[in-house]
């Protein structure tokens, strides 16, 4: 990822531990662009790891930690289903939330539930 998105309601970076990205502040409708990018680019990067670890227990998923994030707009929300649903099992998105932005009711309404690539982990 390029090292990282900032501006006066969001701040994306790469995680440390694991390939993906964690955000902190508010995601509204003019963030779809740099958040697509920082998954594509992490989603990349770690295609190339893999291709050269000759390791077979490399873990598929890439991680997006929103535990920063007070706000996410539907067009957020829409952006990382959009990016899940591009992904080849067993490549999967791990989207890490706070109860308070009610992702799993979220994304049960709009019937995204069913996303193979996508997996949710609210504390």
């Amino acid at each position: 990822m390029r090292d990282y998105f900032a501006d006066d309601l969001l701040l994306i970076m790469p995680n440390t531990n694991s390939p993906g990205v964690r955000l902190s502040g508010e995601v509204v409708s003019t963030h779809r662009g740099p958040l697509a990018l920082a998954l594509t680019d992490q989603t990349q990067a770690h295609g190339k790891a893999r291709s050269q670890d000759q390791d077979e227990d490399l873990a598929n998923d890439i991680l997006l930690d929103l535990t920063g994030v007070r706000y996410l707009a539907n067009s957020g929300l829409e952006t990382l289903v959009a990016f899940a649903c591009h992904l080849q099992p067993p490549q999967c998105l791990v989207v890490r939330a706070t109860a308070e932005l009610g992702l799993r009711e979220r994304v049960a309404a709009r019937g995204w539930g069913r996303i193979e690539t996508l997996r949710l982990e609210v504390d």
